[in-house]
């Protein structure tokens, strides 16, 4: 067996005895959640009411799959396969009005399932060949594929409803996804809007068919800023998610040898969170970017490592600081002043207080317990569908650049990174809730250093 595989299979038998140990790092992993424990529907409608009353937009338009999902609690099946657009939402901001999913055919049988809380739907599939395409003129669509059923059987009530809903979508299907979103636009009162959308590829397919009465402006940063204060279901969610996500990273790190690689760690992170039910979205040992100094793990040096997996679509974000055998005086100075960075910024946590007040304390205090200013930089960011959920600017809506106070709901983290190429780095990050008088943790929050 050559080294490469040695070292990967030692990783793995690594990762299994640190998952059994008993320890409190790799307690026994319980069952798996559902993804959205309460069915309901993930978005913060009476913010985004506001919102779009703020900068005066009358709907939003989704393609972002991400958005599709807040919007809808639907994950297309043209999403999961990649495709260019997996489907479409729509949401007036006048709450009288319907929202609507815009999708294929291929999802008639998970809607007509009803587990959980849905718009209404429009489903799509083409125009038929042979027509001429004119601008405005709805074209007669493809009836698509009816899949055959036993008729000599009883059916179960799901198939039943898989057979009805089947032949209801196929009667009413639009030819298109543009003439899909066109319909949705008319039945919620906005074919003369001014919308948001968050790709502007929006406005060119309606135009290429020619229903041109909305007015169309950039929508992506509109979508980040109503997703800042997350639901009830969501925060639901998160709580799993960061769990997990830190779980994950400490099973990775306690299993991790000198003499493995960063490809190695990966997959031990991989791993863990495909074990609790979590996505591993990325992962770093070392240095940014996941490089280590060396080609292999070493003893003594500090490694910056910072975890980032989704469950239910939601991110989980957490950093710590990992060496492999007895850490140097001055990497355990280093982390005393990043746990004494995290206590202040934590201490100030409370609705009202502004991101760059956290940023300005915590690379303060930082520098002030003896890490080089030149060394340290500090980040709050929001987290959620996205690891970075909120925007800086409204880009083509308003150009100030936003220097965002915390809201009670919104969940975040403070990156507390301290990084010099030649010495290494070291990082603390932890997952949490904004509470009306202060935070609710949604990881352990444990010491910044871990000593393996």
């Amino acid at each position: 067996m050559d080294r490469r595989s040695l070292l990967a299979n030692s990783a793995i038998g690594s990762l299994a005895a640190a998952l059994h140990s008993g320890s409190a790092a790799a307690a026994p992993i319980p069952g798996i959640p559902p993804a959205n424990p309460s069915g309901k529907i993930l978005a913060n409608k009476p913010r985004a009411f506001d919102v779009m009353a703020r900068y005066g937009i009358d709907g939003l338009v989704a393609a972002n799959p991400l958005n599709v999902y807040y919007l809808t609690n639907t994950i297309t099946l043209g999403t999961k396969f990649r495709g260019d657009f997996g489907g479409f939402a729509t949401l007036a901001r006048d709450p009288s009005q319907p929202s609507f999913l815009i999708c294929t055919t291929a999802e008639t049988w998970d809607i007509a399932n009803r587990d959980r809380e849905l718009p209404e739907v429009i489903y799509t599939s083409g125009a038929r060949a042979g027509q001429a395409l004119d601008k405005g003129v709805e074209p007669e669509p493809v009836r698509p594929r009816n899949y055959a059923h036993r008729t000599d059987v009883s059916l179960t009530d799901r198939e039943q409803a898989w057979v009805a809903a089947q032949q209801a979508a196929n009667d009413a299907v639009a030819p298109g996804a543009a003439w899909g979103i066109a319909r949705a636009l008319k039945q919620s009162g906005l074919a003369k809007g001014r919308l948001a959308v968050d790709d502007m590829r929006i406005k060119y397919m309606l135009e290429e068919i020619g229903f041109e009465g909305p007015t169309f402006v950039p929508g992506e940063d509109v979508f980040k800023l109503i997703r800042m204060v997350k639901t009830a279901p969501e925060i639901e969610i998160m709580r799993t998610t960061g769990a997990n996500n830190a779980a994950a990273a400490e099973a990775a790190m306690r299993a991790m040898e000198p003499g493995m690689t960063f490809a190695d760690f990966q997959n031990l992170f991989r791993a863990a969170c495909g074990e609790r039910g979590s996505d591993m979205m990325s992962i770093i040992c070392g240095m940014p970017g996941g490089m280590m100094p060396d080609p292999v793990a070493v003893k003594g040096k500090p490694y910056i490592v910072d975890a980032v997996s989704s469950f239910g679509m939601y991110a989980g974000d957490y950093a710590r600081t990992l060496v492999l055998g007895d850490p140097p005086k001055d990497v355990l100075a280093r982390a005393r002043a990043n746990r004494i960075a995290r206590d202040t910024v934590f201490e100030m946590v409370k609705p009202g207080v502004k991101f760059a007040a956290l940023r300005e304390a915590g690379v303060n205090a930082m520098v002030k317990a003896g890490i080089p200013d030149y060394a340290v930089f500090v980040t709050p960011h929001c987290v959620g569908l996205s690891h970075s959920d909120q925007p800086f600017r409204l880009a083509g809506i308003d150009p100030t650049p936003f220097d965002h106070a915390l809201e009670e709901n919104m969940v975040l983290t403070i990156d507390l990174p301290y990084l010099e190429v030649g010495w290494g780095g070291g990082h603390c990050e932890d997952l949490f809730r904004v509470t009306r008088t202060g935070l609710e943790p949604l990881n352990p929050v444990t010491d910044p250093l871990v000593v393996v």
